[in-house]
């Protein structure tokens, strides 16, 4: 009996340690500004969607900023959304689309969006 609770503790201990390195990769993936923007904004699109989405506009600013945070978007953050599996990049249309771990960080990027519609709403 001790064999089994042995390996079930072992078990729930290899799922916690799992389930904290996919809440330190996402909380490393949310620390840029210009993630949490493409993600937070994958947030309002189907998942069904067949077709990939581009990339919103809101995610880009001046033609000197978005010039710079495209080449970061090309080099940077989308091959490492890509290889974290939250986001599938297709790079001959320069599109994207929900990745398969993309439900996983879903709730922390639920709250991101509320906190930034609160502090929209809240009057200066």
């Amino acid at each position: 009996m001790s064999k089994i609770s042995s390996k079930q503790t072992g078990e729930r201990e290899d799922k916690a340690t799992i389930q904290e390195a996919s809440l330190d990769t996402f909380l490393k993936i949310l620390a840029d500004t210009d993630r949490r923007q493409l993600l937070v904004a994958l947030l309002e699109y189907d998942s069904l969607d067949d077709d990939y989405s581009q990339i919103p506009a809101d995610v880009t600013n001046s033609d000197e900023q978005e010039s710079q945070l495209s080449l970061q978007m090309t080099h940077i953050h989308l091959p490492k959304l890509d290889d974290a599996d939250i986001i599938e990049w297709n790079q001959d249309d320069y599109a994207v689309r929900k990745g398969p771990r993309f439900d996983e960080i879903r709730p922390l990027l639920q709250m991101i969006r509320e906190q930034a519609d609160e502090h929209s709403e809240t009057p200066s």
